[in-house]
């Protein structure tokens, strides 16, 4: 792997990660040139998970092995004020919510003209 570096006159230069940290002289213009130290990766596994989002089993996908211990109550008339918006997926019938597109349940692309 290489290090790009600029020198002050505007020469583009790869070095070798060997010379992280020191100094050189340009071939083209023998300008000093500061090789920049390399920096270790900062990215850790949390930000990594922020980028990527919830698991599917956060958010409730459909795992395929449904008992009639894992079926959720339905949602009382409370909740329903604050809920978003609601419509129906015409493949497997499931109650989802207004802007989704594709059916988590199913995985069927379910978005009409109306909706974009």
């Amino acid at each position: 792997m290489s290090i790009r570096v600029s020198c002050p006159n505007g020469h583009v230069l790869n070095v070798k990660e060997r010379l992280a940290g020191k100094v050189g002289l340009c071939p083209m213009c023998k300008a000093r040139v500061q090789v920049p130290e390399l920096q270790p990766d900062s990215v850790s596994e949390d930000v990594i998970m922020g980028i990527l989002g919830p698991t599917p089993a956060a958010v409730g996908q459909y795992s395929g092995t449904a008992t009639a211990d894992s079926v959720e109550p339905p949602p009382t008339a409370s909740s329903d004020k604050n809920s978003p918006p609601k419509k129906s997926c015409h493949k497997c019938n499931e109650e989802i919510e207004a802007g989704i597109h594709i059916c988590p349940h199913c995985h069927t692309y379910i978005a009409e003209l109306t909706d974009f």
